[in-house]
């Protein structure tokens, strides 16, 4: 059965806590969590903050849900190797797989950080999927598949649909993808038109399903 899991950008402006309190008001299975401070939201560090760590740890035992996907992991030219091992075994923890994104612009660095990050998650026995984004240097599906295959037999990959279109995909293209390697769906909709800033929409002008022209 599929498991609906409320997104951490469906509501980018509440803290993880407020954000598994709603999910579980609204009967959701499970939360995608950005877990490390970030300019999209007041999102406390539950890495290195064991207080707030413990904090949604208990939230969660309380509502019975689950945790879909944990970021941020975004791979550049320099990663912070340390965090992303900190940040894995959280994800771990939780029970909730990694979520890679890309923006190095260099495809062999890119290739070894990638499989680095799954050999990463593997340690800490957690997965790790791969989003395509119309921002980074792995955008499609068809992009994001085979980096998942050249980074390990385990590694999968996210399909956004707001991504997908921003990117001058089709659902053909979604559907090309083997089944048991789409690890995860978020759903979005959108104007048919783009609008000037993709990274804008990206994060706070996403459309619920039904409510765009997808």
């Amino acid at each position: 059965m599929t498991a609906l899991c409320l997104d951490h950008l469906s509501l980018c402006d509440v803290p993880a806590l407020e954000l598994v309190e709603i999910a579980g008001t609204l009967e959701c299975a499970a939360v995608s969590l950005f877990v490390r401070p970030l300019p999209l939201g007041p999102y406390r560090d539950l890495v290195d903050d064991p207080a707030a760590r413990r904090e949604v740890i208990a939230a969660l035992r309380d509502t019975g849900l689950e945790v879909g996907i944990v970021e941020p992991f975004m791979l550049d030219e320099t990663p912070d190797w340390s965090g992303m091992e900190r940040t894995a075994a959280l994800a771990a923890e939780l029970g909730g797989d990694i979520n890679a994104l890309a923006f190095d612009h260099e495809p062999a660095r890119l290739r070894e950080s990638m499989g680095r990050l799954a050999r990463i998650a593997r340690s800490h026995g957690t997965r790790m999927t791969i989003e395509g984004f119309s921002l980074s240097t792995v955008r499609t599906p068809a992009e994001a598949l085979a980096m998942a295959e050249a980074s390990g037999e385990h590694v999968g990959i996210t399909v956004d649909t707001l991504h997908v279109m921003r990117t001058g995909g089709t659902w053909a293209d979604v559907a090309a993808v083997p089944p048991e390697r789409i690890f995860h769906v978020q759903l979005a909709d959108g104007p048919a038109q783009a609008p000037a800033d993709l990274a804008v929409e990206a994060v706070s002008g996403r459309l619920p399903p039904g409510q765009g022209e997808f």
